[in-house]
């Protein structure tokens, strides 16, 4: 009886306590890394750059991430407005395919000049070594993918006040 007793102390003692709910994944990814971190008595500082220099070792590079950026100022210009800005706003509310038809621009025009923005970035990170052409082939068809749901996506109305 007693060494249940003390296992029951031991594992009570070893079981962490759950800290305050993380209400965003930003917040929620770095409540699991600071866990971590202290599971394995090291900083969240040198968890974090453990992590970036591992995804850098094993070529585990997020190219996609940064292209986002840059894909509605594509898809503005091959509609003929001056900037995303311009085109969030007719957005409001509907698709990007219908913001295109407004403007008598094919919607495959559309997603394809966003398809080869998108290749031509993708060959460069290949050129420059940070990815290899399987991931190029992989990356591609994401993208593809994206722009597909980017295309058909109904964007939210903006709020009236």
């Amino acid at each position: 009886m007693l060494m249940g007793g003390a296992l029951g102390v031991s594992y009570a003692q070893s079981t962490p306590t759950p800290g305050p709910a993380a209400t965003t994944p930003q917040q929620r990814r770095q409540a699991i890394l600071s866990d971590a971190a202290s599971q394995l008595g090291i900083s969240g500082d040198q968890l974090q750059q453990a992590l970036v220099q591992a995804r850098k070792d094993v070529g585990a590079v997020r190219p996609l991430a940064g292209l986002r950026r840059g894909e509605l100022d594509v898809a503005a210009k091959a509609i003929g407005l001056p900037d995303a800005k311009t085109l969030r706003t007719q957005l409001a509310g509907t698709t990007l395919t219908a913001v295109a038809q407004n403007h008598n621009v094919q919607p495959s025009t559309v997603s394809s000049a966003i398809m080869a923005d998108i290749t031509s970035k993708l060959q460069a990170d290949l050129a420059a070594g940070k990815i290899n052409a399987n991931q190029v082939q992989t990356l591609t068809q994401r993208a593809q993918t994206r722009v597909n749901a980017l295309m058909t996506r109904q964007f939210p109305a903006r709020k009236t006040s």
